[in-house]
């Protein structure tokens, strides 16, 4: 009598720890979408302490006036957040347009692209003195080129050698491990002539004398266009409009304010950075925050990394029109998807 008492005494307690797993699955999802004691929605949005990525910075200060309780979590490169996108460890975060063809490459792909972010922030940098470049001095194999032989700036390398009728096998390129600092570092030892790099490095170096920004040597005006950032979600977080409305809201006014009110954006990325005013001005003297992004670029990318071999998927371009999704943003701002980048 004893052993049938235990035995469904133990059938109780299992029942309950299965339904007490159950109810708090369903209420946290991929970690998005759960609420706090005060009420509030509670997220995890990715971010770095780089310019472009401001409006995640402000979005946390302000998620309560959107009834969200906003969790940032930081990360060294795009990349890596879009991994933590996958896995579903954060809810919304920032990724490049190679992030993007890549998650769709992977073709298990967890992540969506909801709005655009930044422009223009991908470059190259040059001795401070050097005189004017070309695409056929980088070509000509006399130009020391500082690479990180991955990642958006060097696809967009690739692909403007490509549209001026070279080849990065025609370029003397010195592939350097570590940070933006260390590529930036080798201008200033003399180890190399031009780098790709992106802020604050450039400007710390432009401050400090040693660098300048090779502007003629422009990556952003290929095909592959200037887009260098997205603002991204786990698609789980798509069966959750309520959570992807208020998260949408935010980010709009974010952008916004930075957009609009004076000496804010440097303001704030001096603030989280630290970094001097002086460097954080410069950083954002070529770089644009823009809701919209072009499916035809991120196709054209897509495109471009299958033709290369860079993708394993031949047909990628055709496999990314699953990775973004216009509508939400659409409904917030009231705009079209066509006026915030469709080409369909």
């Amino acid at each position: 009598m004893k052993s049938v008492k235990s035995a469904r005494l133990l059938l109780v307690v299992v029942g309950l720890l299965v339904a007490a797993c159950l109810c708090a699955c369903s209420s946290s999802g991929v970690g998005g979408g759960s609420t706090t004691k005060d009420g509030l929605i509670s997220i995890k949005l990715g971010w770095q302490r780089i310019p472009t990525v401001a409006p995640n910075y402000l979005m946390a200060a302000e998620g309560e006036k959107y009834g969200l309780d906003i969790e940032l979590v930081e990360f060294n490169r795009y990349s890596d957040m879009r991994v933590a996108l996958e896995n579903g460890s954060i809810d919304f975060g920032t990724v490049g347009p190679g992030d993007v063809a890549l998650s769709a490459d992977s073709r298990k792909s967890q992540l969506v692209a909801l709005a655009g972010e930044a422009t223009g922030a991908d470059l190259l940098a040059k001795r401070a003195g050097s005189g004017p470049l070309s695409w056929k001095d980088l070509a000509s194999g006399s130009v020391r080129f500082g690479s990180f032989g991955a990642g958006i700036a060097w696809v967009k390398t690739l692909a403007t050698l490509d549209q001026h009728g070279y080849d990065i096998g025609d370029v003397n390129e010195i592939k350097i491990a570590g940070t933006i600092q260390d590529v930036i570092q080798t201008l200033k030892s003399g180890s190399t002539d031009v780098v790709m790099n992106v802020d604050p490095a450039i400007a710390q170096g432009v401050e400090d004398g040693y660098a300048e920004y090779a502007d003629e040597l422009d990556i952003n005006s290929s095909p592959l266009g200037a887009q260098n950032s997205l603002f991204v979600a786990n698609r789980k977080l798509l069966d959750k409009p309520d959570v992807i409305s208020r998260v949408l809201k935010n980010y709009v006014a974010q952008i916004e304010r930075l957009n609009t009110e004076p000496g804010l954006w440097a303001s704030v990325y001096q603030r989280y950075s630290g970094i001097g005013l002086p460097v954080a001005q410069e950083s954002l003297k070529r770089i644009r925050l823009d809701l919209r992004f072009s499916q035809q670029e991120l196709v054209a990318f897509a495109d471009f990394l299958a033709r290369k071999g860079i993708a394993q998927n031949a047909n990628l371009a055709a496999a990314v029109g699953d990775q973004y999704d216009f509508g939400p943003l659409a409904d917030v701002t009231g705009k079209t998807p066509e006026e915030l980048g469709r080409s369909e």
